[in-house]
């Protein structure tokens, strides 16, 4: 009897042992891997650039409409907001500005990655009221991360502080009390802002992630979330509440409850913005702050202890790379690389600048 009788022929094809099987399957997932976090880290990039070359737009827009005269060249600009300087402290055009450069530069981002780098996530973008509810539902736990690393981040600070080192933040309060700063803050912190935010961070990432792993696309997108927020306090706070954020957006398959989540994180956090802007009295603010923080930090806590399982990634498929191997995969993929140096960079520059 022919012992090797289960053997193709020649020609017609060649047997494979369980340990090619399983190299192929290797390099075919980490190809696969490779594709997609290129694609992030170039997206992420891309956006760098625009938001960097938005910026120069808008300052040359606003130029031509309060100066009525058309002028490309960098001096007269220049001159002209040094004898306005009016323009330059005013809250309502430094949050025009933001809205602006944020909105823009994410439709064009947003273009990019759906026709030219064909990321199909338009599915996490479907309402539903269920999804709302669970946005409202799944906030206090985010608000508790965050307040969380926000207390345990500012006794770093202190430390640092007492040395005579500062730590740069970002300042989105409002200087001025006109109704027009009050309606261009909201309209950037509380709406667009969180809008533009999620369809990027929650949805174009967890979209490029998720298929190497839910856990994978839960640490990137909280970990991208943090870093661009460009100084360590503002990073400690969103990469612990956007854990959750991703958390959400996995299991729902959706970032209509993560919109809802980060709408009412800014919203809660600028209460002190807003009812200063409305001269409302200190103690009156202090009491409504403080009795919105204790109630989410109850229900906030209330989850952690019995509820954060419902959210833990719990994967639906076996890889053959390690968890371990996913992670390099993304962390040494060039583009990532090199958008963590432009990152690394600026929060150099700026703790230089704030020491300076």
């Amino acid at each position: 009897m022919d012992q090797n009788n289960n053997i193709p022929p020649f020609g017609y094809g060649a047997y494979q042992s369980p340990a090619d099987i399983i190299r192929q399957e290797k390099k075919q997932e980490k190809h696969g891997l490779f594709i997609n976090a290129s694609k992030l880290g170039a997206l992420l990039l891309i956006y760098e650039a625009l938001t960097y070359g938005m910026n120069y737009v808008y300052f040359y827009l606003l130029f031509f409409i309060k100066s009525k005269s058309f002028s490309l060249e960098p001096d007269v600009v220049r001159n002209f907001y040094k004898e306005n300087s009016s323009i330059m402290d005013s809250s309502f055009y430094k949050m025009l500005g933001n809205l602006f450069i944020v909105v823009v530069s994410m439709l064009i981002l947003l273009l990019i990655a759906k026709y030219l780098f064909k990321i199909k996530f338009e599915d996490m973008l479907r309402p539903k009221a269920s999804l709302v509810k669970n946005g409202f539902r799944w906030f206090p736990l985010s608000m508790s991360m965050n307040y969380a690393a926000s207390i345990a981040i500012s006794i770093v600070v202190g430390i640092l502080s007492t040395a005579g080192l500062t730590v740069p933040e970002q300042d989105f309060s409002i200087s001025d009390s006109s109704a027009g700063a009050l309606a261009m803050q909201f309209a950037y912190v509380i709406l667009l802002g969180p809008l533009c935010e999620e369809l990027l961070y929650r949805g174009v990432i967890i979209t490029l992630l998720r298929p190497y792993g839910k856990g994978l696309a839960v640490f990137f997108s909280a970990l991208f979330f943090g870093a661009m927020h460009g100084n360590i306090p503002q990073f400690a706070s969103a990469f612990a509440g956007g854990l959750v954020f991703a958390a959400v957006a996995v299991k729902y398959n959706s970032i209509i409850p993560t919109i809802v989540i980060h709408i009412l994180n800014n919203t809660v956090a600028s209460i002190g913005d807003f009812t200063d802007v409305l001269n409302v009295k200190e103690v009156i603010t202090n009491h409504i702050y403080y009795a919105v923080f204790i109630t989410i930090l109850i229900i906030g806590f209330y989850i952690i202890f019995v509820k954060i399982g419902e959210i833990k990634p719990t994967e639906e498929r076996t890889f053959v790379l390690t968890a371990s191997q996913r992670r390099m995969g993304v962390f040494m993929n060039i583009f990532v690389l090199a958008y963590f140096a432009l990152l690394i960079m600026q929060y150099i520059s700026s703790f230089v600048s704030a020491n300076s």
